[in-house]
């Protein structure tokens, strides 16, 4: 009991023993499958080989009977003095005896012939001798092979047939040699034949003689016909189901197997079989040898049962030598539980009823739990060195004139700080494009997370270089590198290509768009705020170069001297009259002079500008609503904001520029919608009056309070026809109804339509309708 409690806390030692035995069980017993298997191949393929040699001996024998009995035939068939039994009529007594004799000594001068039979086809007479003889038992079946020769389709010529007239299905009475006088295929008249029939026992004892098997009471060899039925036995036991065997066959034929092969199979019977075939080549039949499978591969679980028993041996030394060696190896796990003062199979940790796979689960729990310790206190010292190096790289660069020259160099040795403590120092601030955007989409986590990876890209890369870097996260929408000179070739054109790289770099990793803005130099520590400020201050010129600048003094250049700004009146100009007289692409042109001009100036002109841009646009708005009965539905409150919060000046261009667009299209639809309501009511006070003679374009103007021209162009540009000629085509449409419809003459429908001059009228109505009034009012009538 304490040996099974000892192996139940030992799992590792169980687990080697368990592994081992299963692997050797595995082993043996494939190794053992594969012999049998590997054996009973064998077997089989031998025993195909034994019946591949018997049934080419029995093929032999048949061919060599074969050809002796077409020899005899043919001899007999050619013999002068039997040749006349095929022709002479039967009175002809004496050459019929002569004849006769000559054919009976043939059928004694062999044991094997049954007897021979001549069919006189000319006087339908048989001649038979031997046992189809008139004193013979076998007399009556004569007349059976007589009718075979009188159809009109001829039997084989010259191959041996089997005959059975006796009706006994397991025996054959005789096999035939049919030698015919023509060599057609259809019998042709008075036509004679001559019949050698052989004794079946000879194929019988043929077949007794070959049948060798192990089992010859369950085993058998056949010979079939083209049909499947059994010719021929060579002993054995009854087949369990003809019917399946020549199934089987047929399948095979059909699939064009080759002429020898074999199967295994029940047959519709429980005992499994080996069938092997032969077809044979000069007759269609088929010899066919059936084994029960189990006394083929008899020897084959003879030896099963030996190397049964021989696993069983091999197996229990196997473990015995496992158990030996297994202890052996276990020694050493033994000794390391000792030392680390666990017992096998304890649980460790804080779920004191965890469950502990093996002995080695356990010393990884143990291993595992203080690694884990040992990380999380590593990662908080880590944290707390991160947050107080950060914290004296935020005070030097946002408070450097506060340290003085001993604390500054404490400062970097204390922690690490990869800078130069002579200088020179120059600033760089790196902010990410799109910033509102970025501060949406990702956590302070992430944010966290790109901050250090920018600062030990910009490490990796500026480390070969003349230059060192650190990187401090000032908490707001950039961070700052204080970047320090360490070598020959640091110049503006070296770093300039250095951050270069950083920006590609972190773009390809990060999918990030970095901006960077360099200072000056300054040659103390003093001046590091100073250089951050300025840094800070040519950043925003971001909003001229777009994103991914990279901002330095000499890029920026003179705009950050130049203190005057001059509107371009002109320009202002233009915009505002070209949003009055709603022409858009002069609009934009003019929009975007101003924006231009402002690409030289101060960044506080700059904003100056677009915000006075916007106003300019609100100014305007404000004017053609002031001048219209319904207002322009636009909001441009917001203008302002928008434009601000831009980084770029192409970003502000596209905003200006839909503001633009957005007022023109509805400047373009208030007046389209005018147009239809003004021509809507033309149209309609013309339908209403166009009775009246006095009715013109002066009157409608008149009546709209609008001048004639105004009116015929707006008229014209939304009908594509002036108001004359619609006011034609509604009279004259009139005119038609009423000519169509109403009895009155054709002057009395001028007048109601507002006609005075008939010629007019006419003229008018015939280019209209290609007819004259008269012409049409006739032709409807006529209709």
């Amino acid at each position: 009991m304490k040996m099974l409690q000892a192996y139940k806390s030992k799992k590792y030692l169980t687990r080697m023993l368990m592994s081992v035995s299963v692997l050797m069980i595995a082993v043996l017993v494939f190794a053992s499958l594969a012999l049998q298997y590997n054996a009973e191949r064998s077997s089989v393929r031998m025993q195909q080989d034994s019946s591949r040699k018997v049934m080419n001996q029995i093929q032999y024998n048949v061919s060599y009977m074969t050809e002796a009995l077409n020899n005899l035939a043919v001899s007999l068939f050619m013999d002068p003095n039997i040749s006349p039994l095929f022709t002479l009529p039967s009175y002809d007594e004496m050459t019929v005896i002569r004849s006769m004799n000559s054919l009976k000594q043939a059928y004694l001068s062999s044991s094997f012939l049954h007897s021979i039979l001549v069919y006189n086809g000319y006087d339908d007479q048989v001649y038979p001798v031997g046992q189809l003889s008139l004193n013979k038992p076998d007399a009556a079946m004569a007349d059976g092979l007589v009718s075979l020769l009188k159809r009109e389709e001829k039997l084989p010529r010259m191959k041996l047939l089997p005959m059975n007239f006796s009706g006994n299905a397991e025996k054959i009475d005789f096999f035939s040699i049919v030698l015919y006088q023509n060599f057609g295929a259809v019998r042709s008249g008075r036509e004679s034949a001559l019949v050698v029939n052989i004794k079946p026992e000879w194929l019988y004892d043929n077949l007794q003689s070959v049948n060798v098997f192990d089992d010859p009471a369950r085993s058998g060899l056949y010979m079939l016909d083209a049909s499947g039925d059994v010719i021929m036995s060579g002993g054995g036991a009854a087949m369990a189901d003809m019917k399946r065997l020549d199934e089987a066959l047929a399948r095979r034929a059909y699939a064009g197997m080759a002429s020898f092969g074999s199967f295994t199979g029940k047959l519709g019977g429980s005992t499994k079989q080996l069938v092997t075939y032969m077809s044979m080549k000069d007759t269609d039949w088929k010899i066919v040898s059936v084994q029960p499978y189990s006394v083929v591969t008899g020897s084959i679980r003879e030896m099963r049962a030996t190397s049964v028993v021989v696993i069983a041996v091999v197996l229990l030394l196997g473990v015995l030598l496992t158990f030996l060696i297994a202890h052996k190896l276990y020694r050493p796990i033994e000794r390391m539980f000792s030392q680390i003062g666990i017992k096998p199979g304890e649980a460790q940790g804080s779920d004191a009823g965890a469950r502990q796979d093996d002995e080695f689960s356990t010393v990884a729990t143990v291993y595992s739990s203080m690694l884990e310790k040992l990380h999380w206190a590593s990662s908080e010292q880590d944290k707390q060195k991160r947050i107080v190096r950060n914290y004296h790289l935020r005070t030097l660069v946002a408070n450097s004139p506060s340290l003085s020259r001993e604390e500054f160099q404490d400062n970097i040795a204390l922690n690490g700080l990869d800078i130069d403590p002579a200088g020179p120092y120059r600033l760089v601030v790196v902010k990410v494009d799109g910033f509102a955007e970025y501060e949406r989409s990702t956590t302070p986590g992430q944010r966290a997370l790109h901050t250090f990876a920018v600062g030990n890209i910009a490490e990796e890369i500026m480390r070969p270089g003349p230059y060192r870097c650190e990187i401090a996260d000032m908490r707001g929408d950039h961070v700052a590198m204080l970047v320090s000179p360490a070598g020959e070739g640091a110049d503006t054109e070296t770093l300039t290509r250095l951050l270069r790289r950083v920006q590609e770099v972190v773009g390809s990793y990060y999918r990030l768009s970095l901006s960077l803005t360099v200072s000056g130099s300054c040659d103390s520590h003093v001046g590091i705020t100073e250089r951050y400020g300025e840094a800070i201050r040519l950043s925003r010129y971001k909003l001229l170069f777009g994103h991914r600048a990279i901002l330095t003094p000499e890029a920026v250049g003179e705009r950050t001297r130049k203190t005057e700004y001059d509107a371009p009146a002109e320009a202002e100009k233009k915009l505002v009259e070209s949003i009055r007289a709603n022409r858009p692409e002069d609009s934009a042109n003019a929009a975007d002079a101003i924006v231009q001009g402002l690409a030289s100036c101060h960044f506080d002109h700059i904003v100056h500008g677009i915000l006075h841009l916007v106003d300019l646009l609100k100014s305007a708005v404000r004017d053609l609503n002031r001048n219209r009965l319904v207002s322009l539905p636009i909001d441009l409150s917001s203008l302002s904001k928008e434009a601000l919060e831009k980084e770029t000046m192409e970003e502000v261009r596209e905003l200006i520029g839909a503001a633009i667009r957005e007022i023109h299209d509805k400047l373009s639809r208030t007046d389209a919608d005018k147009n239809a309501a003004l021509t809507d009511a033309i149209k309609e006070m013309i339908e209403i009056n166009y009775k009246d003679s006095n009715l013109s374009l002066q009157g409608i103007a008149a009546m709209l309070h609008l001048t004639p021209a105004y009116v015929g162009r707006i008229f014209k540009t939304s009908e594509f026809v002036s108001v004359g000629e619609y006011m034609n085509e509604v009279r004259l449409r009139h005119a038609q109804a009423y000519l169509e419809t109403k009895g009155f003459s054709i002057k009395e429908v001028m007048e109601l339509v507002g006609y005075v001059n008939e010629s007019t009228f006419f003229k008018l109505f015939k280019k209209t309708f290609g007819v004259t009034p008269k012409e049409y009012r006739l032709k409807k009538v006529l209709e």
